[in-house]
């Protein structure tokens, strides 16, 4: 690398790296996407850390779930949380992605295109997509990835050097302790198959597979130690979808599917992506998409290979678009139906694999223009000043549209303005109040946690879990369906009251909280003077369960009524709390 390649590369990662610096000067005030986040992941992390290698139960979760109601996105992150430094444990994480996800895609650009401000430009973009960070990289470990197997496809003589072999197969390895299976594995797993198949195939056909026959065991071995981590880190999630061992019923089972046209759900994948996978590559297709039809019209590139790399990006995340849209198409649905809870298996996370090729193709877009600014002619460069121009506005909005979505712009707010009225971190888990809940307990019964359940109203589960409470209720995509059917006596009258929560419970579940039909599809209710005046609960149900006490945000005008006991009148709360609590016992019948 050349001293101002090393400049750009420099600028370009602590450009990403400041926008992380808000939330870490922030801490628990932190705003930070809860959704599939803080609800879930970052409780399945701190629960496998509490008891990894302690049996095959989580105590605190449900009742005591199986462990495989909580299956963590990157099992190999689960060290981080022990000791259960949570919060710290996640900026580590989002370093570790940001930095494997910039470095990664700098090194796939610039083996592309052979060049750095195109692969700078893409890399910083590509580091500062608001991926989930609980997903470690599954998503920003893919740029690494590719590159890695392209060190050993390059290798025209078959043998590549030991080293660059050995350190393919270790990434393919970490990147397979730190990466979903379920989520993003199987399709990359998917993908690598095919492409050696495909090479394997060209080898046959050019009789080159003696000559080159190191190559293609380097890429098979990279695979096949991919298999082998994610077999190993999924044994207990394999063996169960496999009917080994003690079979339960996942509530999946029940999953509604609605279908959508093939050819909305095709454009929708193209041009924006999935859930979690949202690149904003859209003005970004349009600049490059200009400028490849100028280079084709032209018939002047010095390297053709730039445009093949990008039709063949197109071509894959149009095919990848294709795969999502048919699998939620009426006939993708139709067959799933008949597939149990496999049904529910989202084969739409395939378009996780995207962002990493849309980003590539700017980078190989960018290149086509430096490459037309080198020759000679007034009129080239004009042209080649337009589609500059064209790309760079491209690429500023798509940064503006990165940082708008991202949690930076309310990390910033929040700095300077503390009373910046987002739910922060310690807002969501309530830190300061679930804290005295816990200490009132424990003087007025002393009982440790273990020794009693707990539901929550208002408040997600999340909270009370992530204070160490061992409560019946949670946020889970494999719990037992015997489990939701007993969790579905309790609020079993708020599902009667609710056309919405009924639909939303029995026909997705994901979510086995309690409900109230004043409130519909809240789960956290900010102190605001807000009071359920009839709250739908069967609470004998809910006794029936093992439940002692109920943590709710709001005041239960009827809860008397209802057998719930308040234990005190001033609801627990600090002075910068999202949260009132209110406690109530469950009295005995």
């Amino acid at each position: 690398m050349k001293k101002n390649g090393k400049v750009l590369f420099a600028v370009g990662f602590l450009t990403v790296l400041l926008l992380l610096v808000p939330g870490w000067i922030l801490g628990e005030h932190a705003v930070i996407a809860y959704h599939d986040q803080l609800d879930g992941e970052m409780i399945a992390y701190l629960l496998q850390a509490k008891h990894l290698g302690d049996g095959e139960v989580l105590p605190e979760f449900m009742g005591g779930a199986a462990k495989t109601a909580l299956t963590p996105p990157a099992p190999g992150c689960v060290l981080l949380f022990v000791g259960g430094h949570g919060l710290l444990a996640f900026f580590v994480m989002q370093f570790v992605g940001c930095l494997v996800g910039y470095v990664g895609m700098y090194l796939l650009g610039r083996e592309v295109t052979g060049r750095e401000l195109p692969s700078v430009l893409a890399a910083g973009l590509y580091a500062a997509l608001p991926f989930l960070p609980v997903y470690g990289l599954s998503q920003y470990g893919l740029p690494m990835l590719l590159w890695c197997v392209l060190q050993l496809r390059k290798d025209r003589q078959g043998k590549a050097a030991f080293s660059t072999v050995f350190y393919a197969v270790v990434y393919a390895a970490f990147f397979a302790l730190n990466s979903s299976l379920v989520l993003a594995g199987f399709a990359v797993l998917a993908v690598f198959a095919v492409g050696i198949a495909g090479e394997a195939l060209r080898m046959r056909r050019r009789k080159q597979i003696k000559k080159q026959f190191k190559k293609l065991a380097a890429l098979a071995g990279m695979w096949l130690v991919m298999c082998v981590v994610y077999v190993l880190t999924n044994l207990s999630l394999l063996g169960q979808i496999l009917g080994m061992g003690e079979s339960v019923t996942s509530h999946k089972a029940e999953y509604a599917l609605a279908a959508e046209g093939f050819l909305r759900g095709w454009a929708e994948g193209f041009l924006h992506g999935g859930q979690h996978s949202q690149d904003y590559h859209l003005y970004l297709l349009a600049a490059v998409a200009v400028t490849l039809v100028w280079t084709v019209l032209r018939g002047k590139i010095r390297q053709m290979s730039l445009v093949r790399v990008i039709l063949y990006g197109l071509c894959c995340n149009a095919v990848l678009a294709g795969i999502a849209a048919g699998w939620n198409s009426s006939v993708g649905v139709a067959l799933r139906k008949h597939l149990g809870a496999l049904g529910a298996f989202q084969l739409d996370r395939v378009l996780w694999l995207s962002p990493c090729l849309w980003y590539l193709i700017l980078a190989c877009g960018i290149a086509l223009i430096l490459e037309a600014w080198r020759e000679e002619g007034r009129a080239a460069r004009l042209q080649a000043c337009v589609c500059c121009v064209l790309t760079a506005a491209a690429v500023g909005v798509t940064g503006l549209l990165i940082l708008k979505n991202s949690d930076f712009k309310s990390n910033v707010q929040k700095l300077r303005n503390p009373d910046y009225p987002v739910m922060s971190y310690a807002d969501y888990y309530a830190v300061g109040v679930m804290d005295q809940v816990e200490e009132f307990l424990y003087q007025t019964t002393g009982l440790e946690q273990s020794a009693y359940r707990a539901v929550s109203l208002g408040i997600d589960p999340a909270a009370a879990l992530y204070h160490g409470f061992y409560c019946l209720d949670g946020y889970s995509n494999n719990y037992s369906l015997e489990y939701k059917h007993r969790f579905r006596e309790v609020i079993a009258p708020a599902l009667e009251a609710s056309d919405y929560l009924r639909a939303y419970y029995d026909e997705w579940g994901n979510r086995c909280y309690l409900f109230g039909s004043e409130c519909p599809g809240y789960y956290t209710i900010q102190k605001n003077g807000f009071y359920f005046t009839h709250l739908e609960l069967d609470v004998e149900a809910l006794r029936g369960m093992g439940c002692n006490y109920l943590f709710s945000a709001a005041y239960i005008a009827n809860g008397e009524e209802l057998g719930l006991k308040l234990l005190r009148e001033e609801p627990f709360q600090t002075e910068e709390s999202y949260y009132y609590i209110y406690l109530y016992e469950v009295e005995a019948g």
